[in-house]
């Protein structure tokens, strides 16, 4: 094997992050190597002192397999590798040499048909020095790699001490690229927990929503994935690893912003604050009993505050009681004038549907460009740098109605116009707020297709999501 070969083998390991395609890619290149027709990477728990067997490969088997873990001892061929630090070949694992206190497990071998022969064992060191992983590679063969050998005696041959040394000349660079592929899944494992984090703080302040990201993750996931694959409908549309990426992240940290929010805005459920309706009921009692009304005509008024202060529709009859409630004046025992409603009460009460003034409405609002402003804080890679700007894209509008930014239809990331479609559809079909029923799935679709018609959704999407039924496949 030439050394240009050699350099291209540790040129190819480097340049791979995610762990599953580089011990892929390892066993692949070290197999053909040395021409291997099977092959296993163990991977080494220093907490737990065991090995897991992540990955396979086998010319002669179309095989599945299942992780397992194994102890660091002399108990097992790997094990030993991996307690004693030691490369080491064997001709026959069938006539394992006495100097060696393991015995061969041939379920493996009993069950499929494979006749395991010689193999090739070395441990891989990290950076320090630490062991991290065991290669083990299965059945020099003369026929070519790639095909299956079909007779074990006669095809499978001894690895040689030249084997040895390749792939131990090798095992340095194998030993980074792993270091470097496990540190990235363990950051990308710690940023994935920071997600959850965020999005459960955010759900713990406003736990009326409770499952909206979520929901709204698989929705937008879903949508995303049918465009990937529908070339009739979006025949340009073509996702990248790293897209998937962006969008994950971007979805789950759609309303993070809510943090920036008062938690009382976010919980309203009546147009006045509880205590603000304790002080209201107290002023109506107090007003009754000055002006002499009768019990009757004290629980009316009493009614029409409860009933105004609910976040169904303001009925005309009952705004109108409001407004005559909102002149009314009166004097106390100590001759103090008072407004049996203030400014504020009658603002509130006032609110045509929901709960939320226009200035509340603008602070819940608000939690979109918190998003965007608080994601910046975090220092993105290249890759992901879009984030903060797609994540808070899910209230724009196509013809700039919309907020944080007022974007039009040109400006706004293909992912933040299916999210709004999912955010829409999940805010009318939600079963969980407490302010409003779940409009049901029929009528959802119609307020959808309307806001599509009015330029304020992607029609081309709304189709899409509705023709392919995609609200039943999450």
């Amino acid at each position: 094997m030439d050394a240009k070969k050699v350099l291209e083998i540790a040129s190819l390991l480097i340049s791979k992050k995610n762990l599953n395609d580089l011990i892929n890619e390892i066993l692949f290149s070290i197999r053909e190597l040395v021409n291997a027709d099977a092959g296993s990477i163990y991977l080494y728990d220093d907490e737990k002192d065991e090995l897991t067997f992540k990955y396979t490969q086998n010319d002669s088997l179309d095989i599945s397999f299942n992780e397992f873990t194994i102890p660091v001892d002399e108990n097992s061929i790997a094990g030993y590798c991996a307690l004693n630090k030691e490369a080491f070949t064997i001709d026959d694992v069938y006539k394992i040499p006495d100097n060696y206190p393991f015995k061969f497990n041939n379920d493996f071998d009993v069950l499929s048909g494979y006749r395991t022969k010689s193999m090739l064992l070395i441990p891989i060191f990290d950076a320090k020095n630490n062991l991290i992983s065991v290669l083990q590679l299965i059945n020099k063969k003369v026929v070519s790699f790639g095909e299956k050998v079909r007779d074990f005696e006669n095809e499978v041959i001894s690895f040689s001490s030249e084997d040895l040394e390749l792939v131990k000349s090798l095992s340095g660079i194998i030993g980074v690229s792993l270091e470097n592929s496990i540190l990235y899944e363990n950051i990308e494992n710690m940023f994935e927990g920071f997600i959850k984090a965020s999005v459960q703080a955010v759900e713990s302040r406003d736990p009326i929503t409770k499952g909206h990201t979520e929901r709204v993750y698989r929705i937008t996931h879903k949508i995303i994935e049918e465009m990937d694959k529908d070339e009739e409908f979006f025949p340009d549309f073509k996702m990248r690893d790293i897209d998937w990426k962006i969008l994950k992240y971007a979805t789950l940290l759609h309303d993070f912003g809510k943090i920036g929010v008062r938690e009382a805005v976010l919980m309203k459920p009546k147009k006045l604050y509880d205590d603000q309706f304790e002080k209201l009921k107290m002023k109506a009692r107090l007003y009754a009993c000055v002006n002499n009304l009768t019990k009757e005509e004290y629980q009316d008024l009493l009614n029409d505050l409860i009933r105004a202060n609910e976040p169904s529709l303001l009925e005309s009859e009952l705004s109108e009681k409001i407004d005559k409630y909102y002149k009314v004046k009166f004097k106390d025992c100590y001759g103090e004038e008072l407004e049996l409603l203030d400014d504020n009460e009658y603002k509130q009460l006032s609110v045509k549907k929901g709960t939320l003034t226009n200035e509340e409405r603008k602070e819940i609002e608000s939690h979109v460009l918190h998003t965007y402003e608080y994601l910046n804080k975090i220092p993105w890679t290249k890759e992901l740098k879009e984030v903060p700007k797609i994540a808070c894209l899910h209230h724009e509008k196509l013809d700039g109605s919309g907020y944080p930014f007022g974007l039009k239809s040109e400006e706004i990331h293909i992912f933040g116009k299916v999210m709004a479609v999912a955010d829409i559809f999940d805010a009318l079909t939600a079963k969980d707020r407490p302010y409003k029923r779940a409009v049901p799935i029929d009528i959802a679709l119609k307020i959808i297709k309307e806001e599509a018609d009015k330029e304020k959704l992607d029609k081309k999407i709304v189709e899409f999501f509705i023709t392919k039924k995609i609200y039943n496949m999450v």
